[in-house]
């Protein structure tokens, strides 16, 4: 529940663990709903494991960088995908990145490491092996380019 059009005067957070979500808004003695709270508070982010809205993304620390799932997962013993080609904290971490999504696909599809260069592809990145993207040219050049 907010107070004003302000993502940051939070009056109450329930269970944030949950997967649905009511926000409120209360204003001037009234409460409303709000049906869709990024253009509501004008950012175009918001962390579920936290709840906090921002203009970009973040590294959330109460949700776990490998499989998302919220809490983050403990180390127990490490398990090994061969599909993304990556090592998980445990088993539930492991099963947890097969079930999990990210932007509608499945956190095994979404983030993987290239077999050739261990460079880890993200999302719908065109991947090129050993070629990283100068911020400074703005184009994708061999590792060890200077501009």
């Amino acid at each position: 529940m907010y107070d004003g059009l302000s993502p940051d005067r939070v009056l109450f957070i329930g269970n944030s663990l949950s997967n649905k979500k009511l926000y409120h808004l209360y204003d001037f003695g009234h409460y409303n709903v709000i049906t869709n709270i990024k253009p509501a508070m004008a950012k175009w982010y918001i962390c579920n494991a936290c709840d906090t809205l921002n203009d970009f993304t973040h590294k959330c620390d109460k949700a776990c960088s490998l499989c998302t799932a919220t809490p983050p997962c403990t180390k127990d013993r490490s398990k090994y995908c061969a599909t993304c080609n990556r090592w998980f904290l445990s088993e539930k971490c492991f099963h947890n990145h097969l079930t999990h999504k990210v932007k509608g696909k499945l956190v095994c599809q979404w983030r993987q490491v290239c077999r050739n260069c261990s460079f880890t592809v993200t999302g719908d990145s065109k991947h090129k092996c050993f070629k990283r993207f100068c911020n400074y040219c703005n184009k994708k050049h061999l590792s060890g380019h200077y501009c």
